[in-house]
């Protein structure tokens, strides 16, 4: 049988503990799956947009050629003798060694990047969203869970004193029966009745057990363990 601390007090109210259930919140913030789940949705698209960011130079294209011998041509520029037609022009020879580079800017990056951008930082702003809304729908929960132990636990304690009361009636109801002081529809309802509380005190210790258990789920540990 569990061992149960009986308190003067019948409210559940009187029983709360803050700081003990602040632990309880911040366990389960921490060890709960589907509050791992959000907290790696948020870092996922958190990197997503440092990735959107980092990429700007994505929209330039670069490039570079080496010749390492020479390389002529001619080239005809303004200003030089008359050519047929009386045209004026110059001739002359060109070299070309060694590196030659190049950028080029691709325009469909260019237009579409900003839009990236911003979509990246929706995604995250939502992610953050949707994980400060769990984080207060997984309070609301460990809190009910908590109070459901609270009322359980009050309730086995109950049960076990009016389970150990009825005992004490029984054994007084045997002896009046065998000495003839009480009928025997007295002793055999005084037997029931006391079954019947023994029955609730099982009942109470299966949902106790049931309320810590739950408790224990979403916290992600024993509550023995908590200090």
């Amino acid at each position: 049988m569990l061992s149960i601390s009986l308190f003067a007090q019948d409210a559940i109210i009187d029983e709360v503990n803050d700081a003990t259930l602040q632990k309880y919140i911040e366990l389960a913030k921490k060890n709960f799956p589907r509050k791992k789940a959000f907290d790696t949705r948020v870092d996922r698209s958190k990197s997503a947009l440092n990735m959107a960011k980092s990429s700007w130079l994505d929209i330039f294209n670069g490039g570079y050629y080496f010749s390492p011998s020479s390389s002529s041509g001619t080239f005809i520029s303004p200003g030089g003798a008359a050519g047929p037609g009386g045209a004026s022009s110059q001739t002359g020879q060109f070299v070309v060694r060694g590196f030659s580079a190049g950028v080029s800017v691709n325009l469909g990056n260019l237009i579409s990047k900003p839009s990236i951008v911003k979509m990246a930082k929706a995604d995250y702003e939502l992610a953050k969203l949707e994980s400060t809304e769990y984080d207060n729908t997984l309070t609301t929960e460990v809190k009910s869970r908590y109070y459901d132990y609270l009322l359980a636990k009050k309730q086995l304690a109950l049960r076990t004193v009016a389970a150990e009361n009825y005992k004490t009636v029984i054994n007084d109801a045997k002896l009046k029966y065998e000495r003839a002081e009480i009928a025997i529809e007295v002793y055999t309802a005084s037997r029931t009745l006391a079954t019947e509380s023994e029955a609730q005190a099982l009942t109470a210790e299966v949902t106790f057990l049931k309320a810590k258990n739950a408790l224990e789920d979403v916290i992600g540990t024993k509550l023995e363990n908590v200090k």
